[in-house]
């Protein structure tokens, strides 16, 4: 029966639609206003007929391919009005990238139109189909860019151009922060691969029982500590500019890190201080959290307070997940149901899944729907 309820739940926390984060950047420059667009692409299929060749995948060249399509049912769904008139809109770039795990299209949109104190914003674009997906706005101009959110509850936004506040600034990157470890299931799967070990040890490749909720608070607390520093480093790094890496190839070495840890769980390559390998791919890991600070042009007044609360959000986030993980790992770590469904069973769904990452986001491909 406790077989059929993690089954059961696996498959619906794998099936449950995945929170869309949606980003628009609007430059209020007053000789030449333009707005940058950047969507998750997973809810065009229910639109337009995207898969060409019929192999039940949908690479970026098919996306590419079906630009024009997409234009025509994009722009509509976005409005600036300036002065009670609606900006003309002009799509001048078409491009498609990934985020965190999911493929992008962001479209540079030039406005044509009179810039004035206050704007407004409509955005509606797939809320009838996908009704928790969210958009991130940021009004940027040399007073302001403070990051707002447009969600199905509320699709229209004032854009005032001259109130700033960095306190807001630093809370709404906290929230975003939260959001984004709860969504990124690569990052969640890599800390519980590390986690879940912890009410163990191995001696004469034997496996042990940790005696004492202390000793499993320690190991969890250096597993923790170790990768926050890490990703905090790469992090801070990255957004700053110190550090440039090929945001594709740390996608693909994310998943990697994830199926290195969901292996180590069943075979064994490093029996104990696992805290080092938090470490070692906290580091790749910080340079995924970075890609959705740097997508945002910030001010360099406003880099200190959104790194710190972007940052602060992926640790309350992160500590969220293992108040939880603790009972559940500490007082089942003597029974069946922990080891061949939690430790070995889920590893080896975890080592499927992040296989599957690996190569999608290698080829640019969109097979998983998470």
């Amino acid at each position: 029966m406790k077989i059929i309820f993690f089954l059961v739940f696996l498959f619906a926390f794998l099936r449950a639609d995945v929170l869309k984060e949606n980003y628009v950047v609007v430059d209020t420059n007053i000789s030449h206003p333009s707005l940058t667009l950047d969507f998750e692409s997973d809810n065009l299929d229910q639109f337009i007929e995207l898969d060409s060749n019929d192999n039940g995948l949908i690479s970026w060249s098919e996306l590419k391919d079906k630009k024009d399509k997409i234009i025509e049912l994009v722009l509509p769904h976005i409005t600036i009005t300036s002065h009670k008139k609606s900006c003309s809109k002009k799509v001048t770039n078409f491009t498609v990238h990934r985020r965190v795990h999911q493929s992008y299209i962001l479209l540079d949109i030039d406005l044509d139109c009179k810039i004035e104190k206050d704007l407004l914003l409509h955005y509606d674009l797939f809320f009838d189909v996908d009704r928790v997906q969210k958009l991130f706005v940021q009004l940027k101009d040399k007073n302001s860019s403070n990051p707002m959110v447009i969600s199905v509850r509320k699709q229209d936004i004032k854009l005032d151009i001259e109130n700033e506040s960095l306190f807001k600034t630093f809370i709404n990157f906290l929230v975003e922060g939260i959001w984004h470890i709860w969504i990124g299931y690569d990052h969640i799967l890599f800390l519980l691969m590390l986690l879940i070990p912890s009410v163990i040890y191995y001696m004469d490749k034997k496996m042990n029982i940790e005696s004492s909720l202390k000793s499993t608070l320690i190991k969890i607390l250096k597993i923790v500590t170790a990768f926050t520093i890490a990703h905090s480093i790469t992090l801070a790094l990255s957004v700053l500019d110190l550090v440039d890496v090929n945001s594709r190839y740390i996608e693909v070495s994310i998943a990697l890190s994830v199926l290195f840890t969901a292996l180590n769980n069943l075979f064994l390559f490093i029996k104990s201080r696992t805290w080092m390998l938090a470490f070692l791919f906290g580091l790749i890991h910080g340079f995924g959290f970075a890609s959705v600070l740097k997508e945002m042009t910030l001010k360099s007044s406003e880099l200190v307070g959104s790194l710190l609360g972007f940052n602060l959000g992926v640790e309350i986030g992160q500590m969220a997940i293992v108040l939880v993980l603790i009972p559940l790992i500490y007082f089942t770590r003597g029974t069946k149901f922990y080891r061949y469904i939690l430790l070995y069973g889920f590893s080896i769904v975890t080592a499927i899944i992040s296989s599957v990452w690996a190569y999608e986001r290698y080829f640019d491909l969109n097979i998983l729907p998470f």
